[in-house]
């Protein structure tokens, strides 16, 4: 009961990450919009959402790789 609990909890992070991720990129559509596009800031932000996507695609990929590491260690003893 304990290890589906934790299951539970680490996919509910993951899809916050995945919905973070969906909300950057509507965000980075919206603001090259006409109305936005002449505005300084929406230059730089519209720069920086890609890298930032990039930081959260690792963070995530280091966090499933620990978390596997994690459950492979579990089911071995």
């Amino acid at each position: 009961m304990k290890r589906e609990e934790g299951s539970l909890n680490t996919e509910i992070k993951l899809i916050v990450v995945a919905v973070v991720c969906a909300f950057l990129l509507i965000a980075g559509h919206v603001i090259l919009a006409k109305s936005f596009a002449y505005l300084m800031w929406s230059e730089y932000i519209a720069a920086a959402i890609p890298f930032i996507l990039f930081v959260i695609a690792v963070a995530a990929v280091k966090y499933t790789i620990k978390l596997e590491t994690k459950n492979n260690i579990d089911s071995s003893q």
